[in-house]
């Protein structure tokens, strides 16, 4: 009995075999590459028949030097040719060659699997209680998403990003990278600026926030400074008040005494 692992002749028990190709990982491609599925080494003879299918649909064939059905370019080599690949073109090749005695001579199947590249990511930035949201779009369910803080790779890998304020410091950026099999996109750096972002650098005196603090003591010290000055100018305006009194009371004296 003849196992079928790869694409070289080998004997077994006394019987020629032939070993064929299958591949069931994908080949990935971009949409709009050209693709070439091959027979490796083995070469199209004038009486072999040869037979392409795409998921099992037939597309090509081929008996001797008639072509009897041509729906994609195949070479001289037999080999198949995708020119400007698209997605709806993704599934399984099948090739199939005999010789001129209907005997298998060659086999390959293959997965090809057509992607479009990746669009560059933005950082959407959202500000809650206690932290920062931040979401990498667009994103599709082909696509694989990592987080880079000041530069350095997280071990995030989900298109939503929560980070606490306690982990939050300003002056810290976040990007995202958006990758597939055939192409890799990063989105420009983010620096989230929310309310309670540097919460964890407050300092804090008797309970309440140095800079509140500042603001309630500038105030105070204002509003002292300001019943100061109205004080000294009613003390100003008592004094000559008195003064002018005073005045009056000695000339009303003086011309007492000398009537």
């Amino acid at each position: 009995m003849c196992s079928i692992s790869d694409q070289r002749y080998i004997q077994v028990n006394g019987t020629v075999c032939l070993k064929r190709k299958f591949v069931s990982s994908c080949i990935y491609k971009a949409a709009g590459d050209k693709v070439v599925i091959s027979f490796d080494d083995e070469k199209l003879q004038e009486d072999n028949e040869l037979r392409w299918t795409h998921n099992k649909q037939r597309v090509y064939l081929k008996k001797g030097l008639q072509i009897k059905l041509n729906m994609l370019n195949v070479s001289e080599d037999g080999s198949l040719i995708l020119e400007n690949v698209q997605k709806d073109k993704s599934g399984e090749y099948k090739g199939i060659i005999y010789d001129a005695e209907g005997k298998l001579r060659k086999e390959t199947v293959q997965q090809l699997c057509v992607l479009e590249p990746v669009l560059e990511p933005t950082v959407m930035v959202e500000c809650v209680e206690k932290g920062v949201n931040l979401t990498c779009s667009p994103m599709s369910k082909t696509e694989v998403v990592s987080w880079m803080k000041n530069g350095i790779k997280t071990n995030a890998t989900h298109a939503f990003l929560h980070v606490i304020s306690s982990e939050l410091k300003p002056g810290d950026n976040f990007s995202c990278t958006v990758s597939n099999q055939i192409s890799k996109k990063s989105a420009k750096n983010v620096e989230p600026v929310c309310s309670d972002t540097d919460m964890s650098e407050k300092r804090f005196l008797f309970g309440l926030d140095l800079w509140w603090l500042l603001v309630i003591l500038t105030g105070g010290g204002s509003f002292l400074l300001i019943l100061f000055i109205i004080c000294l100018v009613c003390v100003c305006r008592c004094c000559r008040r008195n003064k002018r009194k005073a005045k009056r009371i000695s000339s009303v004296n003086y011309v007492q005494i000398h009537l």
